[in-house]
Formats: C-alpha cells, structure tokens, sequence
C-alpha cells in the first residue's frame, strides 16, 4: 500500500504571512493537528501545528504577581512560529515504512511533496481509516485486482480482520508473488497469505 492511496489530498495549506489566528481557524474548521506552509510558488517552507500556534497565546496564572510574569511576545503570522525544518513523505512510499518515520521523529503528520509541490497530507488518522476499512470492500478490491490480473476465477481470496487468504490451485510462484503483491496494494490490507492445494502440489 503506498502513501498516494491512504494521504489527505488536495493538501490544506497555509501561506506564511497568514495571520496566525486565522491559521488557528484553518484547524479547528477542518479538524486538522497541523498545516503545510508553502509560498506563492507552492514551495514547501515549514509546517505549523496546534503547539506552535497556541505557544504563549493565553494567559498566565492570574494569582502570579504581575512582576513574576514573563514578558511574553508570540509571533503574530504563521512565519513567526512555524517549523522551518520539516520531514515530507513522498506519495510513492511504502505505509509500512511511513509509521516507522511518524514514530521515530514523534510527529502525527507529513506534508506529501512530489515534483517540489505539496500535493497531499498523510497523518495517523489516514492510517487508522485505512485499518477501519470493512471487509467487505477490501475484499471486493482485491478480487477485483486479481480477477484483472489472472483471470476471472483464477485466485480465490477472502479477508478476515484485514488479512487476505489466497487459494492458489496452480503453484506458479510468479504468479503467486504477483497476486500477493496486488493484494497488499489494496487499502486495509494488512497481510496476505497464501494456501496452496494439494492439487497444485500434486
């Protein structure tokens, strides 16, 4: 399964001298953590998430003295208080490889660039619809795919908790490696297997 099937596309993005306010109302109006920042020229600059734009807008403790307080001054736009250096994912990558990434650098999104132009957005939330997926459909899907691939009848395939069982009744290995790597392309699979018959063997 690669990034382009599962990612947030067309990408929400924000431009750098947005007001953060308005920055903070992109969010909470499309229920998003974080923001690609990108230039007229679509360039990739930064992200911008719910920590940045939130840093020292609110408040102190009312019960701190006012000569205890820190003289607070948070960046007014979204260039201000963005990240400047950023992880981005490319559309073609593997989903396995993607949550390797997310977890080792901590983030819950990454802007997709391809070409140099920010064309989706891929975030645990992606992933976790892909995981959801019924069934049913997924198993459609790799039906589908199979029957395009070998012949209508060919394979047979079930899917249970995302995992795809193919019944191979001909023991051809290429074309086994072609049909496990079709299912796996499927979105919500999670593994596949393969039962050969003993006709097959015999």
């Amino acid at each position: 399964m690669r990034i382009r099937e599962i990612m947030s596309s067309p990408a929400v993005v924000v431009p750098p001298e947005l007001p953060v306010k308005e920055a903070a109302a992109v969010l909470d109006d499309r229920g998003f953590t974080c923001l690609p920042v990108v230039t007229g020229d679509s360039r990739l600059v930064g992200v911008v998430s719910e920590g940045e734009l939130l840093a020292d807008r609110f408040p102190p403790d009312p019960r701190l003295p006012l000569g205890e307080r820190e003289d607070r001054r948070p960046g007014q736009v979204v260039s201000d208080v963005m990240v400047r250096d950023v992880l981005v994912a490319h559309p073609q990558e593997g989903v396995a490889d993607l949550l390797t990434v997310l977890r080792a650098a901590d983030v819950r999104s990454l802007p997709v660039v391809e070409d140099d132009a920010v064309v989706g957005v891929v975030t645990y939330r992606d992933l976790v619809r892909a995981l959801a997926r019924d069934d049913a459909l997924i198993e459609a899907d790799v039906r589908r795919r199979l029957n395009l691939y070998g012949g209508v009848g060919r394979w047979q395939a079930t899917v249970r908790n995302g995992e795809v069982t193919l019944v191979d009744d001909r023991n051809d290995p290429v074309e086994r490696s072609g049909a496990i790597r079709l299912a796996e392309a499927v979105i919500g699979v999670t593994q596949c297997r393969v039962v050969v018959t003993p006709a097959a063997v015999g």
